[in-house]
């Protein structure tokens, strides 16, 4: 993980003040590459194993690069990430990234010229705005552009930027996936794929921990990496009535790795609110639901292991969000509800993790948001993947992985990390002493307001605003709900 900003113009002291606030990404070192229009930045964590340091930031001549992110091409594989894209960048110009196998957020520095590009997923995260005087800034968090820009953009996912170029989106050409004739094929292709991408980001040896909640998904993720590290340890954090703990519980016990628990209560999600908040510059009920056991578990992690595995992704890509899916009256509704769900991850699921690593830092690495995993999950049609009168979701991985764990393991139902943790039902307590449903009326009947589903929305929207004032930053929100009105319109292509 690391934290990049960057100028385009002049630049009196804004980058140096963008890194500062966002130094939490990457507290190790600091980084700079100037001339007299390009100022990028990186702030460098440092995360062991056979990893080298430095590996978010290159240079050769007037070509220079800051990355946030990790580089996995297999022929690659001895230069660092950050020579890794500057290497693809030489040899194909501005389509350099897609060819990269991996998730990214980047700034070129070719002479005066700034390219920006991200990862088509949009796992790492990226900002930008202008000031008046036509200054270019951009950021790996929001926050790094308070005061600085009043038109605050989230970099779209799938793009690449420059001034020349304008924003050109790109196709992934750095995996080709297999096709398939009938579901054993696909199903074997899926663990197959899940196993290789759960390899790739534990060859440096940097990895020592999951992030085990006890869903499927954590689960699944602990059992490839034990198959490959029989050492790994687990970490997972719960409240007493937390529904997972009893399923992590079961997974240790039946890999036999050692098992680090947490367990918080109510006193720990009041002192944590604000701050969970604040990094990871969100409202949206669900994804704060989710941000106070990210966030606890961040903490409990930091000083024991500086890079872990985690299951994000697999509920968006095999179909796991039960909960908004069966909302859908036909196969089409259905189809464009999971569509939906894998383009709003960026800001939602993804977002979420990023920030609260980010803020405790340390990097989470995502064997199922893996190119070649995602391109596959694309080709499976939904009956693989939604089975049975129940609805079962992320069917084709739970029988890819059949005997690998405990049928109740494998078969348990979907619940959100802040419902399995414990944590939803007082955080819904809590909004509903301080707010009424008279608040909630009145907020979102003043025109210009995001509208808001809830109290507790409004509960989190006031702490939000003392960290981000300016209406810019509400309309980055993104929204979980697919069924619900969207807050802003669908991406539309920037321009300059």
């Amino acid at each position: 993980m690391a934290g990049i900003a960057g100028v385009l113009g002049k630049d009196r002291g804004t980058m140096n003040l963008m890194l500062e606030r966002i130094k939490h990404r990457g507290p190790d070192e600091t980084w700079k590459h100037e001339n007299d229009t390009v100022h990028i930045g990186c702030n460098e964590l440092n995360v062991g194993g056979n990893g080298r340091n430095g590996s978010h930031y290159a240079s050769d001549g007037m070509l220079a690069v800051t990355l946030d992110g990790r580089v996995y091409n297999r022929d690659m594989e001895t230069e660092s990430d950050a020579s890794a894209i500057l290497s693809l960048y030489k040899r194909y110009g501005n389509n350099f990234a897609a060819k990269v196998d991996g998730d990214f957020a980047c700034a070129i520095a070719d002479g005066n010229q700034l390219i920006l590009a991200r990862d088509w997923a949009g796992i790492k995260p990226l900002y930008y705005g202008n000031d008046r005087n036509g200054n270019l800034y951009f950021a790996s968090e929001a926050k790094a552009l308070i005061d600085i820009s009043d038109n605050v953009k989230e970099f779209p996912p799938g793009y690449v930027y420059s001034r020349a170029l304008g924003f050109r989106n790109y196709t992934n050409e750095a995996v080709e996936t297999p096709e398939f004739e009938n579901y054993d094929q696909a199903k074997k292709t899926v663990k197959e794929l899940l196993m290789e991408a759960t390899e790739k980001r534990m060859k440096d040896s940097a990895v020592t921990g999951i992030l085990l909640s006890g869903g499927l998904d954590s689960s699944l993720i602990a059992w490839m990496a034990h198959e490959i590290q029989p050492d790994i340890e687990c970490f997972t954090v719960s409240m007493e009535e937390g529904q997972d703990l009893p399923l992590a519980r079961d997974v240790t016990a039946y890999l036999g790795v050692k098992h680090h628990v947490l367990m918080f209560g109510e006193k720990e999600i009041n002192e944590i609110l604000p701050l969970a908040i604040h990094h990871q510059e969100m409202y949206e009920e669900s994804c704060v639901h989710g941000a106070i056991a990210n966030f606890l578990a961040g903490r409990f992690i930091k000083d024991k292991a500086h890079c872990v595995l985690t299951g994000e992704g697999a509920d968006e890509f095999f179909a796991g969000y039960d909960g908004q899916y069966k909302q859908a009256r036909n196969p089409e509704e259905l189809a464009g509800i999971i569509d939906n769900l894998i383009n709003v991850a960026h800001n939602t699921a993804l977002q979420r993790l990023d920030r609260l690593n980010a803020a405790n830092s340390y990097e989470s690495r995502t064997p199922f948001l893996d190119s070649a995993v995602m391109d596959f999950a694309l080709k499976i049609p939904l009956e693989h993947k939604i089975v049975g009168k129940e609805q079962t979701g992320k069917w084709i991985v739970r029988q890819a992985f059949e005997g690998c764990l405990p049928q109740h393991i494998i078969y348990q139902t979907k619940r959100f990390f802040a419902q399995g943790s414990g944590v939803a039902y007082i955080m819904r307590r809590q909004a509903e002493q301080v707010i009424s449903e008279n608040d909630l009326k009145a907020f979102n009947s003043v025109a210009g307001n995001p509208l808001l589903s809830s109290v507790e929305e409004l509960y989190y929207y006031r702490i939000f605003k003392k960290s981000l004032p300016h209406p810019t930053f509400d309309r980055l929100v993104g929204r979980w709900d697919p069924m619900r009105p969207a807050f802003f319109p669908e991406w539309e292509k920037p321009a300059y």
